[in-house]
C-alpha cells in the first residue's frame, strides 16, 4: 500500500477522535475507539485490495500488449522512454548555450521521465523478482 494512504487513513481517525463529545464516559470513549480501529483496519485492507488490484490490471495490459501482433503496441513504451531521454537531452544542450527554457517545461519533462522511468524500470523489475521468487523463472 502507498505509504500515504495509510498516514491519510491515520490522520482521518485522529480528526474523528477530536470530535468526541468531552462529557464521553470511558467506556463510551472505549467503545467509539474499538470501532474506529475496525473501520481504520477496513479501509487499509480495501486500500490494499484496490492497489492489488490495480497492479494486477496492469500486469494484463501488458501482457496484452505483449501478446499483440503490432510492433508499435510492444514499443511505444520503450519509444516514450527514448523521446523523453532525447527530449531531456535537448533542454540540457540548450542550458549550455544559455538559451531560456521555460520552467513549466522542465517540470513537466522531469515528471514524465520520473514517471516513465518508474514504470518501466521498476515496474518490470518488480515483475522479474517476483516470476524468481515464485520459481517460474531464470535470473536473465
Amino acid at each position: 500500500m502507498l505509504p500515504f494512504v495509510g498516514d491519510l487513513i491515520s490522520a482521518g481517525v485522529d480528526l474523528i477522535k477530536g470530535y468526541f463529545p468531552p462529557d464521553m464516559t470511558p467506556e463510551q470513549k472505549a467503545e467509539a475507539e474499538a470501532k474506529l480501529a475496525l473501520l481504520q483496519q477496513q479501509a487499509v485492507a480495501q486500500a490494499m485490495s484496490f492497489q492489488a488490484d490495480m497492479e494486477n490490471q496492469l500486469t494484463e495490459r501488458l501482457k496484452a500488449d505483449m501478446s499483440s501482433d503490432s510492433w508499435l503496441s510492444k514499443n511505444v513504451r520503450p519509444l516514450v522512454l527514448i523521446y523523453l531521454l532525447a527530449a531531456w537531452t535537448i533542454f540540457a544542450g540548450f542550458s549550455l548555450y544559455q538559451h531560456d527554457v521555460s520552467p513549466a517545461y522542465v517540470d513537466m519533462l522531469k515528471q514524465m521521465l520520473m514517471a516513465a522511468f518508474g514504470f518501466y524500470f521498476v515496474s518490470r523489475g518488480a515483475e522479474k523478482i517476483t516470476t524468481i521468487l515464485k520459481g517460474g523463472g531464470s535470473r536473465k
